[in-house]
Parts: C-alpha cells; sequence; structure tokens
C-alpha cells in the first residue's frame, strides 16, 4: 500500500512538474500572485490537482501490480514528492526555516533571509531532480503486466 501511494504521489508531482501552473497562467494572462490558495502555493495545487490525471494513468497501466515490492527507487520518489510539497506548504516551509535557523545558530552562524531562500531554492531543485531521476527509474523498473498467459497460482500470488 505504501509503495503504490509513493508512486501514486511521485507521479502526480512528476506530472505537475511537466506542465507548470505559474507559467500556464502567465500565458493565459493571470498574475499568479493573483491566484492564492490559503496554506500553499500553486506548486502544491498543481500537484493535487495532477492527482486526478496520475490516478487514471496508475490504473491503466496497472502499476499497482507492477510496481516490485521493494525498490529503493521507490523510497527515494516518495522522499523527494513529500520533500517537494513540503517546499510548497506555508507551514512546513516555516519549520523548515525554523529548523535552518537554529541550526546555524548552534554552528555560531549568522543567517539572513536570503540564505534561508537559497536553502530553499536549493531543496527545491534537488527535490525536482530526484523526483525526475527516481520516477523514471521506477517506470524502467516495472514487472510484466499480470497476463493470460501466466499460470493462475503465479497471477493470484501477484496481486495480493
Amino acid at each position: 500500500m505504501l509503495r503504490r501511494g509513493s508512486v501514486l504521489l511521485g507521479l502526480a508531482v512528476l506530472l505537475s512538474l511537466l506542465f507548470p501552473l505559474h507559467f500556464l497562467l502567465r500565458q493565459g494572462g493571470i498574475d499568479p500572485q493573483v491566484v492564492h490558495v490559503p496554506g500553499a502555493d500553486l506548486a502544491a495545487l498543481g500537484a493535487l490537482v495532477a492527482l486526478i490525471p496520475a490516478r487514471l494513468l496508475f490504473g491503466h497501466a496497472q502499476l499497482a501490480q507492477r510496481i516490485p515490492r521493494w525498490s529503493a527507487w521507490a523510497a527515494l520518489l516518495a522522499a523527494c514528492s513529500l520533500l517537494y510539497l513540503a517546499l510548497h506548504v506555508n507551514w512546513s516551509l516555516e519549520q523548515l526555516g525554523a529548523a535552518f535557523g537554529e541550526g546555524a545558530a548552534a554552528a555560531g552562524l549568522a543567517t539572513s533571509a536570503a540564505s534561508r531562500a537559497t536553502l530553499v531554492s536549493a531543496l527545491e531543485l534537488l527535490a525536482r531532480i530526484g523526483v525526475l531521476v527516481a520516477a523514471v527509474a521506477v517506470l524502467v523498473r516495472l514487472d510484466g503486466p499480470p497476463g493470460e498467459d501466466m499460470p493462475v497460482a503465479t497471477r493470484r500470488r501477484r496481486t495480493k
């Protein structure tokens, strides 16, 4: 269940990265700053909207039966997807900024808003690259679809 959810979430984030909402709104003549969602930004909203086509693709490709039982790539995909979403939700971003400030203060470093913004930008870039690489790796390593030519016992075992 967890691996299926992580792949579904990763697929939704991947689809939201492929169709960036900021760019589409700008091309439509709408200022992205005007569209405000309480508690999140447009990237998180785009990922939530992308859950619908991700769920359709997930079901159509029979990914639930084809994902290997354990995959480090699926775990990386889940971690990068959650990091990406956490960076685009206001309360988690505030928590990250506070933790960074405390860690820097404990190390004796001075922090500024620019260094926090740089950290968030770097983490977002790492999360995007991680989602892209891990999603491709998961999709490349899928098992074959359960077919009619398989013995019945094998098909039953795969669907569990």
